[in-house]
């Protein structure tokens, strides 16, 4: 079962089963606590937004098993947004193609970056919207102001609304705190990383320099050394120095645990997860060659061999063994109400 809509989302771990409240209206919003998630990627297309899907390995039914709990009288309830594609979807090819590089169209060279973090020339209008670029994950701001205004409006202080995220959603969910702290009472960041594969880009340096810079990150980062995302640098060994911000709380996921070596287990639970690593390795860039896979050259084969066989850390917030964690956001929320 599929929801395409934004909507609140209880999920009983039990019964396995999902009830789903359509919109932005609930009961007694005075005395909900909100909380927002945002799905990563670098943008959306508004046909393309039917995914939220109701099975217990997903984020609603992880997630989903926060709705109900109760913080100082107040019910928690997770709201999965699914009006991001505002924001636009970021035209990756359409910069390539738009602007070549030495005559060929490529990806990952320095006009691709230009015109992905340039103005919004090739990105898709949305009436309402103020997009500043190219890249959909800075056009999101003014998507999460209007969502954030509109619970306000309908009475949940803003004091009690959250925002947790994953990949590029968990990015934006550090980058809101960075730059915007008093959008959202806090933020928790799910395995964040959102970028190119490239050592070169400035799309990963921007970004990791707007955290770098915050004098506080009211936020709590689950992250891992197997993320397996292409993302240049992506897993918890290149990005735990946000751990040292002051306000932050880090809670490192397991790595490679399973008696095979391949798989994770949390209290027990082996994690259902059917992507395999597709990065943890090193690599170089060849930017004359821009995205093509001859332009990687991967410096030990052999690791990537053995890692291309295992798990991808970078979904178990979707899986059902994420569920005892539930207990260390449920106590980071209750620490800022």
């Amino acid at each position: 079962m599929k929801v395409n809509k934004s909507a609140f989302v209880y999920f009983d771990g039990e019964k396995k089963r999902a009830k789903v409240i359509k919109g932005m209206d609930i009961e007694d919003p005075a005395n909900k606590i909100i909380l927002i998630f945002n799905e990563g990627g670098w943008g959306k297309k508004k046909k393309d937004s039917s995914w939220l899907c109701l099975d217990k390995d997903s984020f609603t039914g992880t997630l989903g098993q926060l709705s109900g709990r109760s913080i100082k009288g107040k019910e928690i309830v997770l709201w999965m947004n699914k009006d991001l594609w505002k924001a636009g979807k970021t035209p990756e090819v359409g910069c390539a193609k738009k602007h070549k590089y030495n005559g060929k169209t490529l990806g990952e060279t320095p006009p691709w970056w230009e015109c992905i973090l340039g103005p919004p020339t090739l990105i898709n209008k949305v009436k309402g919207q103020t997009h500043i670029s190219n890249f959909s994950q800075f056009n999101r701001l003014n998507v999460m102001q209007e969502i954030v205004d509109a619970f306000e409006s309908k009475g949940t202080p803003r004091g009690q609304i959250f925002l947790i995220g994953q990949s590029c959603g968990g990015m934006e969910a550090l980058r809101m705190e960075a730059l915007y702290p008093e959008l959202f009472n806090a933020t928790i960041a799910l395995v964040p990383n959102c970028w190119d594969r490239s050592e070169h880009s400035p799309i990963r340096k921007i970004q990791l320099d707007e955290i770098r810079n915050a004098k506080k990150l009211n936020t709590l980062i689950f992250h891992t050394e197997v993320d397996g995302e292409e993302d240049y640098h992506s897993d918890s060994r290149y990005l735990k120095w946000m751990a040292d911000i002051p306000g932050t709380k880090w809670i490192e996921l397991p790595k490679h645990n399973s008696e095979n070596g391949k798989k994770f287990v949390i209290n027990g639970v082996t994690c259902k997860i059917k992507q395999k690593m597709r990065g943890g390795w090193d690599t170089k860039h060849n930017i004359e060659l821009g995205h093509k896979k001859k332009a990687y050259t991967i410096i030990n084969p052999d690791i990537k061999m053995t890692l291309t066989k295992k798990d991808r850390g970078h979904a178990i917030p979707q899986s059902s063994c994420f569920v005892p964690y539930l207990d260390d956001i449920e106590k980071f929320m209750e620490s800022k109400i």
